[in-house]
């Protein structure tokens, strides 16, 4: 489960530290629910509000895009996956924030 950040937006990556201003899946539409830049997603049914996910494919296209920008450690996001060798190959587990 993942939820959209409110205020500042803190990468949970150990030793990391890095911050946005605000969540940047909200600096791209949702291509799954539509939701414009600057709003959360939304139900199948059109509600929104505080307890509502992101939609997964926002946060990939927020990724793609740059929002997230460079990981200072390369191991997260686009960073990751274009150097595995900095990835944390050894638990197997990759992180998008």
């Amino acid at each position: 489960m993942a939820f959209i950040v409110k205020g500042v937006a803190v990468c949970q990556n150990q030793d990391c530290g890095l911050t946005w201003p605000r969540d940047p899946v909200l600096e791209v539409a949702c291509p799954t629910c539509k939701a414009p830049v600057g709003v959360g997603c939304k139900r199948p049914s059109g509600h929104s509000g505080p307890f509502i996910e992101l939609h997964a494919e926002r946060d990939l296209l927020a990724d793609r895009e740059g929002k997230y920008g460079p990981c200072p450690l390369g191991r997260c996001g686009r960073t990751s996956r274009s150097n595995p060798q900095a990835s944390d190959t050894a638990s197997g587990q990759f992180s998008l924030f």
